[in-house]
């Protein structure tokens, strides 16, 4: 089977579908498939994620005109018409943008079942957000795209409620990112951090990992800090009254928030102003984008994950937390319900006292304690998480596909 995949771009710094459609590309082909994967590239947000063993990646550079007008790209709607014609199956990684319109044009021109894969651009918050482009959209392109579809896969069951509230009629596939397992053992040392941000030396990281964007919840998780170090404070005053030793102790086990990630809308400068104005600049540490050793080095030596979205159709961050073996705190807003089931960590509203008491009940639990939620999360993402299982419920659904039009 030749697929062909299209996603808006693949830049490192973007994360999200990024890395999980490179990465269920790569195991298509592993599966034994003809991939090809088509994209913009804008050089400016960092470097594409590597080419994945054995996929086609055919990348056009975008413009000035591109990057404002939500990727417009005369040319590169000619080269997926052109790479549509030899495919069996196109499957189109989001929404509202004009490179997701090309593949629909792309399949309905070449007579080729197309997959939609939303990546949470139908879920309520997103639809929220900027509603005068996307009824612009809407009205354009994005109806006829949906409509279009002869299935949509979705990542958790909460994407595929959210699909079908449209009223959309097509099947949906139901199939989980992946996450790759590293070696626990193998985890750098927390100095390679460390060097860098002398103020995470003797703290305990609480560790926020995504790109920098309202989205994500920043503001709240902000706000329940806020009032934690407030409580930490009354309480060192007392501890003042009851020993010396006792009170450097507690200084020492002090946590330290750490934020993580890129910012791709100017939303820093924003988060920076938060944190000076609710004095959190000793104990809330912007540490930008981190790849590679440092990312390694950042999740291994944390002793808990936390997301406070407000969406995510899944939060692939969330799951490569978990397969560290860290608990994790995240909301309501994502599909990660389970973790608080099988008690690897906290499913909450993305309210401040939700997240504020989640973070006390962290600080108050002892390293041990810690690491047996972190197993169990580990488990859970050996056990239902692998990519080859992702890649192979993705295939199912294009054969199913392909059958019926032989067969109609």
């Amino acid at each position: 089977m030749h697929i062909l995949h299209v996603v808006p771009l693949i830049q490192v710094s973007t994360g999200g579908p990024a890395v999980s459609v490179t990465r269920l590309a790569s195991e298509q082909v592993r599966l034994g498939h003809e991939v090809t994967l088509a994209c913009l590239d804008y050089p400016w947000l960092g470097p594409q994620i590597a080419t994945p063993p054995g996929v086609r990646v055919v990348s056009m550079r975008g413009g000035f005109c591109t990057e404002k007008g939500r990727g417009w790209c005369p040319k590169f709607r000619r080269v997926i018409m052109d790479l549509a014609a030899s495919a069996d199956i196109v499957h189109n990684h989001g929404l509202w943008m004009w490179p997701n319109a090309y593949a629909r044009k792309a399949a309905v021109a070449a007579k080729k079942p197309l997959v939609i894969s939303p990546r949470g651009m139908l879920e309520s918050w997103s639809l929220r957000r900027s509603r005068f482009r996307k009824a612009l959209a809407w009205r354009l392109f994005e109806r006829k795209n949906l409509q279009a579809a002869a299935f949509f896969h979705a990542t958790a069951e909460s994407e595929a409620v959210s699909i079908k509230k449209l009223g959309l009629t097509q099947s949906v596939v139901i199939s989980p990112n992946g996450v790759d397992l590293l070696n626990l053992n193998e985890r750098p040392g927390r100095e390679l951090i460390e060097e860098k941000f002398p103020q995470l030396r003797n703290k305990r990281w609480v560790v926020f990992m995504s790109r920098l964007h309202p989205k994500k919840g920043i503001d709240v998780l902000l706000r329940a800090w806020e009032e934690g170090e407030r409580l930490k404070e009354e309480k060192t005053k007392r501890l003042k009254d009851q020993g010396t030793k006792r009170l450097k102790d507690e200084e020492a086990e002090g946590g330290v928030l750490v934020l993580a990630g890129p910012d791709l809308i100017g939303y820093r400068a924003k988060v920076e102003r938060m944190i000076r104005e609710q004095g959190l600049g000793d104990s809330v540490i912007l540490i930008g984008e981190v790849q590679g050793r440092e990312k390694e080095a950042l999740l291994g030596n944390a002793e808990v994950f936390v997301l406070p979205s407000y969406s995510e159709n899944f939060g692939i961050v969330v799951a490569e937390a978990l397969a560290w073996g860290l608990p994790v705190i995240t909301t309501t807003g994502t599909p990660w319900e389970e973790i608080e089931k099988i008690g690897a960590g906290w499913w909450v509203e993305p309210k401040e006292e939700a997240l504020r008491g989640a973070l006390n009940d962290v600080l108050g639990k002892s390293k041990d304690e810690l690491r047996e939620m972190g197993k169990r999360g580990r488990h859970l993402i050996e056990e239902k998480y692998g990519w080859r299982e992702a890649a192979e419920k993705v295939i199912r659904g294009y054969e199913k596909i392909l059958i019926q039009g032989k067969s109609g």
